[in-house]
């Protein structure tokens, strides 16, 4: 199934406002395009089959296939990131690509395939981890990916892999945490995978980088004294980190308040904006979490959060998040120059300031947020 960007009603009504909106450059200084004859590296874009870029970075491709899931069960989370993604690309004044959407329910090889036959010279997707693998696993890809999810397969060089895991939030919060002058973590967890992947990966990334983290403590009814424990094994701890939703943070105040970390500096995932809102969540305040840049920060790349919020309703609530994802696949397939090794070692964009690692995974850190009066403020306004 192969379907023009102009067929996708949902997305129009953004068309007008943003065009109004657009980021222009002044500075149209051509960037010499990489040489095909020199190998792609891992970590970097493969640029060799673009036009020369402008002096800001913005290199996009000439065709682009996008491979979400436009039917079946991941439909629901696709919805908005493709609209984030053709509210970035309709935020663009410059040379844009021709976009098609490509159902990747047929199967991931199969949608690449006809994305290739029709011409695109990049690819962005698939969404679901097993299309990734599947693609990931595939014989030479003849046209460069941006996978939107991660797998155990390798990420081909010249591909990227672009993913909002629990994983990768837990150790831009574990490197916060160090950053800050925290040594010993306690970490509590409740009991669904998200949570448990999340507190894992913070415990090996905090214990792998010269902090001391003990193991996980389960939030449960033997929470208190599992807590006591966990502050004795690491002779007191300074730091707090939360793999919890925001109402269990708020059941769990009482306990936390007369265990031996409650004087802990207190970082909680992003999952601590579930669950909350329905009275006095100032049991909340204090606690540090990450949360989409856009939402706490000025970026050069995108208008405002809260404008777009106001122009589609997938740019609000529980599905910004994958708005902003979306938002951010299309940088990372316009602004290749900005994660090839300089112009400010990454893109600065709605999710957060991204770059690439020496695996060609898209490395994200967030923006930063914390509870004041049972509210969210950004991190800098405390």
């Amino acid at each position: 199934m192969r379907t023009a960007f102009a067929k996708f009603g949902v997305i129009l009504p953004l068309v007008a406002a943003l065009a109004a909106c657009a980021t222009t450059s002044t500075s149209k200084a051509p960037i010499a395009p990489a040489a095909s004859a020199v190998p792609v590296a891992y970590g970097h874009v493969d640029v060799s089959r673009r036009p020369p870029g402008d002096a800001d970075g913005y290199r996009p491709p000439l065709k682009v296939g996008v491979l979400l899931p436009l039917s079946g069960g991941l439909a629901v989370a696709a919805t908005p990131v493709r609209d984030g993604f053709m509210a970035g690309y309709y935020n663009e004044r410059r040379r844009r690509p021709e976009v098609h959407f490509y159902d990747s329910s047929i199967g991931a090889n199969a949608a690449y395939a006809k994305a290739v036959a029709d011409g695109a010279d990049y690819v962005v997707g698939p969404l679901g981890r097993e299309g990734v693998t599947e693609l990931f696993t595939k014989d030479g890809l003849k046209v460069p990916v941006l996978a939107l999810n991660q797998s155990d397969a390798k990420t081909p060089a010249g591909s990227l892999s672009f993913a909002l895991s629990p994983e990768d939030e837990a150790e831009a919060i574990a490197q916060a945490q160090l950053s800050s002058g925290i040594h010993k973590a306690v970490v509590i967890s409740g009991g669904d995978a998200i949570q448990k992947r999340a507190a894992t990966a913070f415990i090996t990334y905090f214990n792998g980088h010269g902090g001391k983290a003990a193991p996980a403590v389960t939030n449960g009814d033997a929470v208190g004294e599992e807590l006591q424990k966990a502050a004795q094994s690491l002779g007191g701890a300074d730091g707090v980190f939360l793999a919890l939703k925001g109402d269990q943070i708020e059941a769990l105040a009482p306990k936390l308040a007369a265990s031996p970390v409650a004087n802990a500096r207190r970082f909680a995932s992003s999952q601590i904006q579930l669950g909350i809102g329905k009275g006095d969540d100032s049991a909340l305040d204090n606690i540090v979490f990450p949360t989409e840049a856009w939402n706490v920060r000025k970026t050069a790349l995108a208008p405002s959060a809260s404008s777009l919020a106001a122009l589609s309703p997938t740019a609000r609530g529980a599905a910004s998040k994958l708005f902003a994802f979306g938002y951010d696949a299309w940088l990372i397939t316009a602004y290749p120059e900005h994660l090839n090794g300089g112009r400010e070692g990454g893109v600065r964009g709605a999710t957060g300031d991204l770059r690439i690692d020496h695996d060609g995974n898209v490395v994200r850190m967030p923006g930063w947020s914390v509870f004041r009066q049972g509210q969210p403020v950004p991190l800098a306004e405390r």
